[in-house]
């Protein structure tokens, strides 16, 4: 499943982008992009991420990095309104990416995720702040896999689910969790069981419990993504009150690469 420039249902950008303090922005974008456009966002990549996407041994996965990283830079690159490609890059024991302080990005937060053609990348200066997307589809021993690594709780309820709507049900699941995760810089390995986030469909997002800790819990808020149909995701920060907006990143020449 990729995403198609038409069906992304996400408003473009002003030509005038604008973060408020309490903001989140996530942006939306295909990572297919014609040989044009991935010859300039190479330009943007550092000597190590060329180096990196080097070592793909496909095309498609070269590509898909290339673009992924490249569009990544461009988005900061026009919040901090300097070139892409000066953009310097920190990361965490656990990989999660952040922005080095010599590059003026104090101050402001990212993270991205990506599955198959589609990017999610989620900006904003309130805090440290995680995404996840997922294709909705069938998957071996859902049931199984819920009982095995999720919360009583979780799993009682999914048990009750309609077998039509247990992939939606998984995949809110999963990316909740994992956006939550993220966002603490623990990833999806671990503490699974120890989050507690609702799920069913079209159940409002909301952290239920952190390791049974609902004070915790509260302090978070939890979004969920449409960004095209088939496909689900999740936002979580540690804030309360925030305003979440969309935009759709497919047209890059609405973002100069310099």
């Amino acid at each position: 499943m990729s995403l198609p420039d038409e069906i992304n249902p996400w408003p473009d950008p002003p030509d005038e982008l604008r973060l408020a303090g309490h903001e989140v922005h996530v942006w939306a974008a295909s990572l297919r992009v014609s040989s044009d456009v991935l010859t300039g966002l190479t330009a943007t990549l550092s000597p190590l991420e060329k180096e990196h996407a080097g070592k793909f041994k496909f095309d498609l996965h070269r590509n898909r990095f290339i673009a992924g990283r490249g569009l990544l830079r461009t988005i900061l690159g026009r919040y901090l309104q300097i070139s892409p490609s000066k953009l310097d890059f920190v990361y965490s024991p656990q990989g999660k990416p952040a922005l080095d302080l010599k590059s003026g990005g104090a101050g402001l937060h990212f993270n991205l995720t990506d599955t198959e053609d589609l990017v999610l990348f989620v900006v904003t200066h309130i805090g440290p702040v995680g995404v996840d997307v997922e294709s909705i589809r069938p998957v071996k021993e859902m049931g199984d896999l819920v009982a095995r690594f999720f919360s009583q709780r979780e799993n009682e309820l999914f048990q009750k689910v309609s077998p039509d709507k247990k992939p939606t049900a998984f995949f809110n699941l999963w990316t909740r969790k994992e956006a939550l995760l993220k966002a603490t810089g623990e990833g999806i390995t671990r503490s699974l069981n120890l989050v507690e986030v609702s799920f069913l469909p079209d159940e409002p997002a909301c952290v239920l419990a952190i390791s049974g800790d609902l004070e915790k819990a509260a302090s978070w808020s939890l979004h969920a993504l449409s960004p095209a149909p088939g496909f689900v995701g999740a936002v979580a920060i540690q804030a309360r009150n925030t305003s979440l907006r969309c935009w759709n990143g497919n047209d890059v020449r609405r973002l100069p690469v310099g």
